[in-house]
């Protein structure tokens, strides 16, 4: 009686799991340095819905949503873009309403000052 219960109490956990939309994005990291102090990339990003509807993916670089997708329950997209600083994609159901899902694409900022370019180099006449 308690394990059916237990399985009657999880049933909408599991329902409601399943619900849930999902962002992904390829690639999530950027390397840049003195160098190239950009990166210009192009970024998969695939959705998946709990149920069909109205989903658009949106970025902080653009005021418009990417692409939107009516009637529907998952959906992907290519965006090439040239990044300089940490950025997030999101997805929801229209403009005004709220984020389901979010990635974010990290920037990693590679000084060239690192101490094992600076350090001298050593020869063996140096010992004297």
């Amino acid at each position: 009686m308690k394990r059916l219960l237990a399985l009657a109490l999880l049933l909408p956990l599991a329902a409601a799991a399943d619900d849930a939309a999902v962002l992904t994005v390829k690639p999530l990291l950027c390397i840049i340095d003195a160098r190239t102090p950009v990166c210009e990339m192009r970024f998969a990003i695939a959705w998946e819905g709990g149920e069909k509807g109205y989903y658009c993916v949106f970025n902080e670089l653009e005021t418009d949503a990417l692409r939107c997708w009516g009637d529907a329950q998952s959906g992907d997209l290519d965006d090439a873009r040239t990044v300089a600083e940490t950025f997030s994609y999101w997805l929801n159901q229209g403009e005004d309403q709220p984020v389901l899902a979010t990635a974010t694409v990290d920037v990693l900022r590679k000084d060239s000052d690192d101490r094992r370019r600076r350090r001298r180099t050593r020869y063996v006449w140096d010992i004297l």
